[in-house]
C-alpha cells in the first residue's frame, strides 16, 4: 500500500475546492439566467406580463365559452387543454401583483394590496375552478364548470379589484 504524501494531499484539497467552487458558480450564474427571465424587471415590466397573460386566459377561456352558447360542438379534449392552460397561466399571474405595481397603465386597484389573502384566495379559488374544469368529460357538465370558474373567479376579482376600462373618446 502506497502512502499519500502531504503535498499529494495539498493537490487533492486543493483540486476538490476548485470543483466545488466551479459547481457553485455554475449554479449561480444558471440560476440567474433562469430568474432572470421569470421576474420582470420593473413594475412596467409586471403590469405589461400580468396583462399579457390574462389576455392568453382569455383566449383559452374563448373556446370553451363557446361550447357552452352552443356555438362551437362540445370537445373534451380541448376543454381538458385549455382549462390546464388556464389553470397553469393564473397560477403565474397570481405572482404578477408585487408591491409597487399599482402605478402607470394598469386597472389594478390598490385595494389588491390592502386585501392581498382576500385577493389570493379569490386567485386561488380561480385556480382550483380551472383545475375541475379540466376533468369536465360531458357536455352537460360544462355550464355549471364554467359558472363556477367565470363568477367565483373571474368576476369576483375583477368586480372587487379591477377599474373600470375607460372610455376613448
Amino acid at each position: 500500500m502506497q502512502r499519500v504524501t502531504t503535498q499529494q494531499r495539498r493537490r487533492l484539497v486543493m483540486k476538490s475546492r476548485q470543483l466545488v467552487r466551479g459547481i457553485a458558480l455554475g449554479l449561480a450564474f444558471g440560476a440567474t439566467a433562469i430568474f432572470s427571465h421569470a421576474i420582470p424587471a420593473t413594475a412596467g415590466d409586471v403590469v405589461k406580463e400580468r396583462r399579457e397573460t390574462m389576455k392568453t386566459v382569455v383566449e383559452n377561456f374563448k373556446p370553451i365559452v363557446g361550447m357552452v352558447k352552443g356555438a362551437v360542438a362540445f370537445d373534451a379534449a380541448t376543454v381538458r387543454k385549455n382549462a390546464a392552460n388556464i389553470a397553469a397561466l393564473l397560477k403565474k399571474a397570481k405572482g404578477l401583483f408585487p408591491k409597487g405595481s399599482d402605478a402607470g397603465d394598469t386597472r389594478a386597484k390598490p385595494e389588491i394590496w390592502q386585501n392581498m389573502d382576500e385577493f389570493n384566495a379569490i386567485f386561488d379559488a380561480a385556480i382550483k375552478n380551472a383545475e375541475a374544469l379540466a376533468t369536465v368529460s360531458a357536455a352537460d357538465a360544462l355550464p355549471p364548470a364554467v359558472m363556477a370558474l367565470g363568477g367565483k373567479g373571474c368576476k369576483a376579482c375583477h368586480e372587487k379589484f379591477r377599474k373600470p376600462k375607460k372610455d376613448k373618446m
